[in-house]
């Protein structure tokens, strides 16, 4: 999955010892904090040697090329100055000015002619295409404005293969939810499920969180790569298959059974079962929108043409229904999304109908992988599944036939 080390990374060491000390002094720049704890003062040395992990766990070394996008007074683009050597370049991606002047000034004062500053802009990075091994951004994503342009931009520069390396803050989902135009200026922390989300949305494969390689244990680390078979950052690379329409058969009440109200958690391929089912079989439905997938409090996936739901999103797992019981609630190519399943879970068991039932539809993935990796690969194993349902008061009740090669579908109820 990852490209072995291309070149040997021995000169780094003797590089760094030296740029420690040249690192110590420089800060970045940083917009006024909002609704986040001070953050304690960092250890250059420290934060030099996670800069050398993550380039050397993907094969970054002498001559490549790295862009350092945010890179405020370029803190982080001497150290990989040190790590590409004079045959690489490193581009230093800012949209101030005046900041591009002063990075071209100390760069020229450092004497690190494979430094390159770049002015962008706020929906673009501005870089040259089909040209970087690593695109890294450190505390940026969360100012980013207008995400889709912003990483399309990206794709563009990466060559195919690259990887994006996004360094935040905000572990799980979304807290902070504020209009995108306002994070430019302030410090509203980002979601590694939003990153995640929107990457995967134009064109980027996940490839896995490598949290342990930074020194700041409340930041996430997500590394994406640039396909090198997909032609433009358009679509997600690794899409949900569709779902065969007569699979809705399997979704109905059993023989001599009514639901009268139900709800659905249903993305994606999932989504499009919404329609046929309530055609098939008539009922009251609420929508559950998920606030793993969510990036704003009024955003709603679209429903399917000629059907209209009330809709509901979840605040930290509570899917905030009112009294009325529920006869079943659908898992529609969703569970595997779920960081605040034990509450959500708990919510709808305090809904559910003594006889009611919880349907869960989901890609399988091939081995049993934590919750939070499968989020991010959009599969779970369906030993997950039924673990997590029985810690969460449930019982299995039927396995129905697969509806696609890669996907299964679990039926349960209230355990006694």
């Amino acid at each position: 999955m990852l490209r072995p080390l291309s070149r040997p990374l021995s000169r780094l060491m003797l590089c760094l010892v030296v740029w420690i000390t040249m690192a110590a002094h420089v800060t970045l720049a940083q917009g006024p904090a909002a609704k986040s704890k001070p953050r304690a003062k960092e250890n250059p040395q420290v934060r030099v040697k996670s800069l050398g992990q993550i380039a050397q766990h993907l094969g970054i070394g002498q001559g490549s090329v790295i862009a350092d996008i945010g890179a405020g007074a370029g803190r982080d683009s001497w150290v990989f100055a040190q790590i590409v050597g004079g045959e690489g370049k490193v581009y230093s991606v800012e949209i101030d000015a005046s900041r591009v002047e002063s990075l071209k000034a100390d760069a020229q004062q450092r004497k690190l002619s494979q430094i390159q500053p770049i002015l962008s802009r706020t929906d673009d990075p501005c870089l040259p295409p089909d040209s970087v091994d690593m695109a890294f951004m450190h505390n940026v994503y969360h100012h980013v404005t207008e995400p889709q342009p912003m990483l399309q931009g990206i794709w563009q520069g990466l060559k195919p293969g690259g990887y994006l390396v996004v360094v935040d803050q905000r572990l799980g989902t979304l807290i902070d939810w504020v209009p995108r135009e306002q994070r430019g200026p302030k410090h509203f922390w980002i979601a590694e499920t939003t990153v995640v989300r929107e990457a995967r949305e134009n064109g980027f494969r996940f490839v896995e969180y490598a949290d342990p390689l930074w020194h700041v244990r409340e930041a996430f680390v997500l590394i994406f790569q640039r396909p090198e078979d997909l032609q433009a950052p358009d679509r997600d690379p690794d899409p949900l298959p569709p779902i065969p329409a007569d699979t809705v058969r399997q979704l109905l009440p059993e023989t001599g059974q009514t639901y009268q109200r139900v709800a659905f958690v249903a993305l994606g391929p999932g989504r499009e079962l919404i329609a046929p089912y309530l055609a098939a079989h008539p009922c009251q439905a609420i929508d559950i929108v998920l606030e793993e997938w969510a990036t704003q409090k009024d955003e709603r996936p679209p429903l399917p043409p000629g059907v209209e739901l009330p809709s509901v999103l979840t605040d930290r797992g509570d899917p905030q229904l009112g009294s009325e019981p529920l006869d079943a609630v659908y898992f529609l190519d969703t569970y595997h999304l779920l960081f605040h399943g034990p509450t959500l879970l708990g919510h709808l068991r305090d809904r559910l109908t003594d006889s009611g039932r919880i349907y869960i539809l989901d890609r399988q993935a091939p081995s049993v992988i934590p919750h939070r990796e499968a989020s991010h690969r959009r599969m779970i194993a369906a030993e997950t599944v039924q673990q997590q349902m029985h810690e969460a008061g449930f019982a299995l009740v039927r396995e129905g036939t697969q509806p696609t090669q890669d996907r299964f579908l679990l039926v349960f109820q209230k355990s006694e």
